[in-house]
């Protein structure tokens, strides 16, 4: 008997400690249209938690986690509770019943799982939708562009601006827009309010964002929606009845609001029949060479500067085609830039070339030609840059040189050929008998050094972990070296310069390791090249995730920035050592 209590005492403890994930709303039944906060907590800490199924509700943020401790002292015992919430902000668009799938999260290895949630959602009435709509009258975001009709490779300003009219306590940004299609470039912008006046009512306007887009390929493309999560103070109602209460227990309620833009339709045309030499140049542009030496000794070298200047896409130009000296030795050209609101303004770009002549003579740099197409004029323009002619004189130390016009006229000449040496060397190969044994004991040698080779290795018990450290050392290796600049942002307490050092690293390690172009980077993309290549969904959600978190961070408050570098160093550099994992 006293067993059998023992063992129901036992059963009864650990269902009271058993950890449960519990699931709430604020809002049961919601109205159309109105902010719903859902929140799963469990009373202690948990990890790796996995979101829901939202079907049909639309997700304006979330997950986001928050942890609380608390410390009491009960009979002289000290006693420490945990407890973790995910929040998610949802919005329903249209009346129903919704039915939300559990959530997960692991506590100690386990597994728990929530229950299901049915969330009820309804019309509003009148007052509901003018309520709403009053808000919107004094609270939204505008987007200015500069043209709506252009060409592949035109560039437009896109600037979004924030009008209120109402008291805003925070504002965070919740969704950026999307961009594909183009390549944007972003660039600072003031935040601070200023008083315009708009068909006759005052605002106070902040621009939140400025962007040079240029377009990558042709028809209609859509900037998507940027949304913004704004916090308004609300002041409290007045008690006519308690003055005091008024004056002790006054002040403000925090109301969250989601504002978005509205779509913007972009129309690109393609360029008219461009020739052949063309390299995407769209703008207004000259083009410019020298060279720091004109009359030089061979194996001397010889500086190249070809600079580009004005305005258009000059960001993007490629090296051109120019037809060195075939006598010349040529590296690939040193590239420099100074570019001005995304090119908008007259900008710098220039390639410089260092040359090596290999011998004596007169040689020519012919002209380097750039192909403009200008918007404006809606025509092609050919840029020269200067011709130049070099005097190479005969190396001192080049012995090759002397007697030796013959050799040069034959490279200048006849390019099939080469110098026909008039002298040789040759020895008579004697032939010899190689032994019977001699020659099985060296044919099966490598067979039988094969052979115990592998025997060695399964006695060792060399398995596939060490080639798992080694394949894990090497994407250590490749993560380090595409993070280095990041590093020395944080070095330099440089926070606008890390968080885009970060993303530039990781959108340029996708675009080399899957071979993407520059104009087909999407997070579309991800997702397709990797489920090409067979990598876990949840390393593309990371991956997707810390792009999203760094476009954040670098619109988020300075004193966030420095505590989420460092950890976001660290994801970066885990996602990378992920994805090199996954394709070995």
């Amino acid at each position: 008997m006293k067993k059998l209590a023992l063992i129901l005492f036992l059963l009864c403890s650990a269902t009271l400690n058993a950890q449960t994930l519990k699931v709430a709303a604020d809002k049961n039944p919601a109205i159309v249209g109105e902010q719903i906060l859902i929140q799963y907590s469990i009373n202690t800490k948990g990890d790796n938690f996995k979101s829901p199924n939202f079907k049909g509700l639309r997700v304006l943020s979330g997950p986001n986690p928050s942890t609380q401790s608390s410390s009491s002292f009960v009979n002289g015992k000290s006693q420490n509770t945990t407890s973790t919430t995910y929040s998610f902000y949802l919005k329903a668009t249209k009346e129903g019943t919704y039915n939300i799938s559990p959530a997960n999260i692991t506590v100690k290895g386990k597994k728990i799982q929530s229950k299901g949630y049915s969330l009820k959602v309804v019309k509003g009435n009148k007052k509901n939708k003018a309520q709403q709509k009053a808000l919107y009258d004094n609270l939204f975001i505008k987007v200015n562009v500069s043209k709506r009709n252009i060409v592949v490779g035109e560039q437009i300003l896109v600037t979004y601006k924030l009008f209120t009219r109402v008291d805003l306590h925070n504002t965070e940004l919740s969704s950026l827009p999307a961009l594909n299609g183009f390549w944007a470039k972003d660039f600072e912008a003031s935040s601070r309010f200023k008083r315009d006046v708009v068909d006759g009512i005052p605002y106070n306007v902040a621009t939140i964002k400025k962007s040079v887009l240029t377009a990558q390929k042709s028809g209609e493309l859509i900037i998507d929606p940027m949304e913004l999560k704004c916090s308004i103070r609300i002041q409290k109602k007045r008690n006519n009845r308690d003055p005091f209460a008024n004056f002790f227990g006054g002040g403000y309620n925090i109301q969250e609001e989601f504002i978005s833009s509205k779509p913007i339709s972009i129309k690109v045309a393609d360029l008219p029949n461009p020739p052949a030499n063309f390299k995407s140049a769209v703008g207004a542009m000259k083009i410019s060479s020298e060279v720091d030496n004109t009359t030089i000794n061979a194996n001397n070298a010889i500086t190249y500067k070809l600079t580009i200047t004005g305005t258009g896409n000059i960001e993007l130009i490629e090296p051109l085609d120019i037809q060195f000296p075939e006598d010349f030795e040529v590296y690939d050209p040193k590239i420099t830039d100074r570019i001005f609101e995304g090119g908008r303004k007259r900008s710098i770009k220039t390639f410089e070339y260092l040359l090596i002549p290999r011998y004596k003579g007169n040689y020519s740099i012919p002209s380097a030609n750039l192909i403009v197409y200008n918007p404006k004029k809606k025509q092609y323009e050919t840029k020269k840059a200067s011709k130049h002619s070099l005097t190479i004189s005969a190396s001192k130390n080049n012995e090759q040189e002397t007697g030796n016009t013959s050799q040069q006229q034959v490279r200048a000449e006849q390019k099939d050929i080469h110098y026909i040496f008039t002298e040789s060397n040759l020895q008579v190969i004697k032939e010899r008998a190689l032994d019977q044994k001699l020659f099985y004991l060296l044919f099966f040698l490598p067979i039988l050094l094969l052979i115990l080779l592998r025997v060695y290795n399964k006695i060792v018990g060399k398995t596939d972990e060490s080639s798992s450290d080694w394949k894990n050392k090497k994407a250590n290796k490749i993560a380090l070296k595409r993070l280095k600049n990041a590093q020395i942002c944080i070095n330099n307490n440089n926070f606008d310069g890390f968080f885009e050092e970060i993303e530039k690293s990781i959108w340029g390690y996708f675009a080399d390791k899957f071979k993407v172009s520059i104009a087909d980077l999407s997070k579309e993309t991800v997702s397709t090249h990797f489920y090409s290549n067979a990598i876990d969904i949840n390393t593309e959600k990371q991956f997707i995730a810390l792009l999203d978190e760094c476009e954040f961070a670098r619109y988020a408050p300075a004193s966030n920035k420095n505590a989420q570098m460092g950890d976001i160093l660290n994801k970066a550099k885990h996602i990378i050592i992920e994805v090199e994992t996954a394709l070995r």
